[in-house]
């Protein structure tokens, strides 16, 4: 028995009452909730609009209360455990302290009071109360415990509202692994989430959600798939794999805008590899360094000054490139060529002045995009490499020892420079990217030449000067001695100490 009639309030009827009360635009839906708007899971909704400070919790209670006519919870309410703890976290009801029986509710949905009522006994009255679901989290709490053991923890809701939380708490990264928690990283810490360790049909479940149906045969297959995911103007880049234990998924969030020269610290001599009509220019760095991203800044710089043809050849495509003044044709591995090396050569066969290869990883891959350099195109590749000396021995080491002397004068006569690039945390929050720049001259075409000249080659960039190469414990040095990152942090970072500690001695650090 209820004694009053059940709340009409579910994401739809308060989507409209924002809408009337012109607290949220149609347009505002959009950016919040991205494709999730058409039918938002309401604890989505109402994290959503308090995390992005549209209306603080007691400011959404009240319009709760007034849309569907009801009462409400009061911030001195104490939850009780009353119902099972499974059911009141299902149906977003937890029974709450007061002179009689009261029931607080998140939302309306079909049969919840009729759950409830079975549960409490035909004849026990109680009354409905609207709560938040900020609030009925504090509820729950109090009611089953402080959440500490796993048993209390609520279950994971849906991938998109891990996207929701992951921008709110502006997180780079989401993990996501059978037997455990979904974890954020947040300002390069890893930091789990409160809820239930995930099982495998919940991540087969999701995948299917973002990437549909057909991505999963391939994924059996091969344990292994890339793809990209637009989430309203956020864009996240995924890898989904596997463990002893089942599916596991890695979401990257990626900036939802081309970042400039300067927000990125490019220094002047890299950027000038964005000016040059052709030859070689490597990207290098570990995986999650920013290589993408400095990438991406440089070829959008050459679409808006320069009348050219770029294609580009990714895994998968990260950044939707602005055509302006370029005529620009962005591949993915899969979708539009089958291999790097065979994309290369379809690439040649279509009049480029510019091409990027994703990854530079195989000998046919570096082959074709040495070949490409050769004939007259401007190629940026990537490489998974610390240094710019490691990543040339990468490339010659790649040939098989009777052309490795070949292949060390074609990179003299082509290579025209590398940019090795880590993210370090910053002092003021969020990361900043050291760089390591080598520019192609005469002398590194030297010691390219000879079989010992990469011994020589870390010698060339640290006695060039500063505003041409620049080692990337010179350039650790330099945020330290600003003040933008930590010497812990540096040091942590540097690959020769020693080479970082007179670099900071000699600024004066």
């Amino acid at each position: 028995m209820v004694l009053n009639p059940r709340p009409s309030i579910t994401p739809q009827s308060l989507i409209a009452a924002l809408i009337n009360q012109n607290v949220l635009s149609s347009e505002d839906l959009i950016s919040l909730l991205g494709p999730e708007r058409h039918d938002p899971p309401i604890a989505l909704l109402e994290r959503s609009i308090v995390k992005n400070g549209i209306l603080s919790d007691r400011e959404l209670l009240e319009l709760k209360g007034r849309c569907a006519q009801q009462p409400t919870t009061t911030p001195e309410t104490v939850g009780i455990p009353v119902l099972p703890a499974p059911l009141a976290r299902q149906l977003g009801s937890v029974a709450v302290a007061g002179s009689a029986p009261r029931v607080a509710m998140i939302e309306d949905l079909p049969n919840y009071v009729e759950r409830i009522q079975a549960e409490l006994g035909s004849d026990t009255g109680f009354e409905v109360v609207l709560t938040t679901a900020t609030q009925f989290v504090t509820l729950l709490n109090q009611a089953y415990g402080d959440g500490a053991k796993e048993e209390h923890r609520p279950e994971t809701g849906n991938i998109l509202e891990l996207l929701d939380q992951a921008i709110g708490l502006e997180a780079s990264d989401i993990h996501l692994s059978v037997g455990y928690p979904p974890v954020l990283r947040i300002n390069s810490a890893l930091t789990e989430l409160h809820y239930r360790p995930l099982t495998n049909n919940w991540l087969r479940q999701e995948i299917v959600r973002l990437l549909g149906e057909d991505v999963l045969p391939q994924i059996f297959a091969t344990h292994n798939l890339d793809a990209a995911y637009s989430y309203g103007p956020v864009r996240f880049r995924i890898n989904i794999g596997g463990d002893k234990a089942g599916l596991t998924m890695a979401l990257r969030r990626l900036p939802s805008r081309l970042l400039s020269y300067d927000e990125l610290r490019l220094p002047p001599s890299a950027q000038a590899f964005a000016e040059l009509e052709r030859g070689l220019v490597l990207v290098t760095g570990p995986t999650g360094s920013g290589k993408s991203t400095t990438l991406a800044s440089m070829l959008a710089h050459i679409a808006a000054t320069r009348p050219v043809h770029m294609i580009t050849l990714e895994d998968p495509i990260e950044y939707i490139l602005p055509t302006k003044r370029a005529v620009i044709h962005q591949r993915e591995l899969g979708q539009s060529f089958t291999a790097f090396d065979q994309g290369l050569v379809q690439a040649l066969r279509q009049d480029p002045d510019v091409i990027l290869v994703g990854e530079a990883r195989d000998t046919a891959t570096i082959r074709a995009a040495v070949t490409a350099a050769e004939t007259g195109a401007l190629v940026f590749a990537t490489v998974h490499t610390y240094d710019a000396v490691s990543t040339l021995g990468r490339i010659i080491s790649t040939y098989p020892q009777g052309e490795q002397e070949q292949a060390r004068s074609q990179l003299a006569y082509i290579l025209k420079g590398v940019i090795s690039q880590t993210l370090v945390p910053a002092v003021t929050g969020g990361r900043v990217a050291a760089y390591e720049v080598l520019v192609g001259n005469s002398a590194v075409a030297n010691n390219l030449r000879q079989p010992d000249g990469l011994l020589s080659l870390r010698q060339v960039i640290d006695t060039a000067p500063k505003d041409v190469m620049q080692t990337l414990e010179q350039d650790l040095a330099r945020l330290v001695r600003n003040r933008t990152v930590t010497e812990e942090e540096a040091r942590f970072r540097a690959r020769y100490v020693d080479d970082y500690e007179r670099a900071l001695h000699s600024l004066g650090g």
